[in-house]
């Protein structure tokens, strides 16, 4: 592959043969991996599709074996990629409640596909060793 910048004419099956998708697939790989490839992100964002708005005590919970910390730092990533809005929802005591922006709204078909694409095939199968 090369290096260079080219338009990509996409050629599945929902998209037109001569609508371009994207300009350059390396970038916009790169870019959505930088956010959507960190282990806990994806998870929040099934979350809060599934759920709406959560706190985060409710969101700690339902994201499975998340840390305090990870959950608060991948919260923190998510609102600086706006995906992810937080509302302050009471001062005393501080209640935080965590929705998703329009943007991450968008991503419903990305997730799932993920989660059907996952459930249909699963981890691959390792081959037997040759003896």
């Amino acid at each position: 592959m090369s290096s260079e910048s080219t338009a990509a004419p996409w050629t599945g099956a929902s998209a037109r043969s001569d609508e371009l998708l994207f300009t350059d697939p390396d970038e916009v790989f790169d870019a959505v991996q930088d956010t959507l490839g960190r282990k806990w992100h994806l998870r929040i964002v099934y979350q809060l599709l599934e759920q709406g708005p959560m706190g985060f005590s409710a969101l700690k919970s339902e994201v499975a074996g998340v840390s305090s910390k990870m959950l608060s730092e991948s919260l923190s990533r998510l609102e600086d990629d706006g995906l992810v809005d937080r509302e302050i929802v009471s001062d005393q005591p501080v209640r935080v409640e965590y929705s998703l922006t329009e943007r991450g709204r968008a991503l419903e078909p990305v997730v799932s596909a993920v989660v059907t694409w996952g459930a249909e095939y699963g981890p691959a199968e390792a081959e037997p060793e040759a003896e």
